[in-house]
């Protein structure tokens, strides 16, 4: 029996191949194009999570001279 703890055990639509990663009826294979795709995706989910760490560190940075200002 499957067993699921919280949301970290449930695959996204990153980590699941699509159907393209499959040979189709006329033997052409399109899985070359489905690892560019996953390659796309996974670079773009690290851009977001520097982006958001970037983010967090320049707020960060405007409350402390926020907070000088005042005080």
């Amino acid at each position: 029996m499957l067993t699921i703890c919280d949301s970290h055990h449930i695959p996204t639509n990153r980590c699941v191949p699509g159907h393209r990663a499959c040979w189709t009826h006329t033997s052409f294979f399109l899985g070359a194009g489905e690892a560019r795709r996953v390659q796309h995706e996974i670079i773009a989910l690290v851009n977001r999570r520097l982006r958001r760490q970037w983010l967090e560190e320049a707020w960060e940075s405007h409350l402390s001279r926020c907070a000088q200002r005042k005080g």
